[in-house]
């Protein structure tokens, strides 16, 4: 029964991502269209500055208001899309990206075509949202600090579907690792359950703690921040001990040159003289 709804949930996952939805329902949350200062990056290698239309999962065309004149860019032609807040500090980036679903064991990929994700984490795993449409809204986060719950502009999926990617730094395409809804979202951490454990496969800390449900779907941030925290912390480590490696090194090298005994001092040597030689 667990596996015919996985299946299904796979299947409702895909197919309302690759084509519109039949009932064409979406939840704007009162927000409209959203624009913001952003600088699009063409596969030419080219920069465009302007105020930029967030661009749906399935947009193939990017609106951009540069000065007094509006222009379009295929999508297929770009990148990126870097967009930066009022202060002009970078928030988020879109980028047109192939994406990867599992199908086997967590072994075999579906790659599916371009389409425009949004990376909300970077690090060495980095997390892309998915989904119609986008949008930045307030949203209460717990303040670390107080552990009061505070608001914050965040980019979210406004429309029904959510969709997660992760993709490390040696990965080609961000692979799809968790799926909800802004509606109804009961069940949907089968998905999670079983594509997250393959995914954190080589951290058993998390991974353990995703099989046994200890981790959500809806925890997916706090499990990307603790991966990558736990990688920076085993990079230091790793990087702390070939200092320490290197230092036993050189003090080896600068004892033994101490050490060693310097070699004897060799006399000079003189020209005999020949035994038949005269004396004046």
């Amino acid at each position: 029964m667990k596996l015919k709804f996985f299946l299904v949930m796979s299947a409702l996952c895909i197919t309302s991502l690759l084509q519109a939805q039949s009932g064409g329902i979406t939840f704007k949350l009162g927000m409209g269209e959203q624009k913001a200062d952003a600088i699009v990056f063409k596969k030419d290698k080219q920069k465009i500055n302007g105020i930029v239309k967030f661009p749906g999962f399935a947009s193939k065309k990017v609106k951009i208001k540069v000065g007094e004149s509006n222009e379009k860019y295929a999508s297929k032609d770009l990148d990126s899309i870097q967009i930066f807040d009022a202060n002009k500090k970078l928030s988020y980036t879109f980028v047109w990206t192939k994406t990867k679903v599992y199908k086997k064991k967590g072994t075999e990929f579906k790659i599916i075509k371009e389409n425009w994700i949004c990376k909300i984490i970077e690090g060495k795993a980095s997390l892309y949202l998915g989904g119609e449409d986008y949008g930045i809204k307030e949203v209460k986060v717990k303040n670390e600090e107080t552990n009061e719950k505070i608001k914050e502009p965040k980019m979210e999926v406004v429309s029904k579907d959510v969709n997660h990617y992760l993709k490390r730094s040696n990965e080609d395409y961000p692979v799809l690792v968790s799926i909800s809804s802004n509606g109804f979202s009961a069940g949907f951490n089968v998905f999670f359950k079983e594509y997250g454990v393959y995914y954190f496969s080589d951290s058993p800390e998390i991974a353990n703690k995703i099989q046994d449900k200890e981790y959500k779907y809806s925890d997916i941030e706090k499990v990307v921040n603790l991966y990558n925290e736990i990688c920076r912390q085993k990079e230091k480590e790793r990087l702390e001990q070939e200092e320490k490696e290197r230092k036993k090194l050189e003090e080896k090298d600068t004892k033994s040159k101490v050490t060693a005994k310097p070699k004897a001092a060799t006399k000079p040597k003189t020209t005999a003289k020949p035994k038949n030689a005269k004396k004046k």
